[in-house]
């Protein structure tokens, strides 16, 4: 009876160490068209290396960000000034407490 018990608690606890924290910061997934010059963080060679440069950046500026992407479904504007979209698109994860921070540096909401 005793190993049934401490097999019961086992798999308790088990169950309880696999639910779903309710008070988990929630997360939302963000857009950002990219520029060909004017972005915040450091410019890249590729997508790798400008993943890891937008994650440095954010962290430096206290926003957590991960899950980040980089797609070209955007669309490209054909002219030679920084401001200009690149068709790249950033997409990533942030805190819902982060969402007003990042979209100070253009990110929008992603649905």
């Amino acid at each position: 009876m005793k190993q049934f018990t401490l097999l019961l608690l086992f798999i308790g606890l088990t169950f309880l160490g696999c639910s779903k924290d309710d008070d988990a910061t929630d997360t939302i997934f963000v857009l950002y068209n990219q520029t060909y010059c004017s972005d915040p963080w450091e410019f890249a060679e590729n997508n790798n290396e400008l993943i890891d440069s937008i994650k440095n950046y954010f962290e430096s500026v206290n926003i957590a960000i991960s899950n980040v992407k980089i797609d070209d479904k955007g669309t490209p504007q054909f002219c030679n000034a920084c401001h200009c979209l690149s068709g790249n698109r950033i997409i990533a994860t942030v805190s819902t407490d982060d969402l007003d921070a990042i979209k100070a540096y253009g990110f929008q909401e992603y649905k």
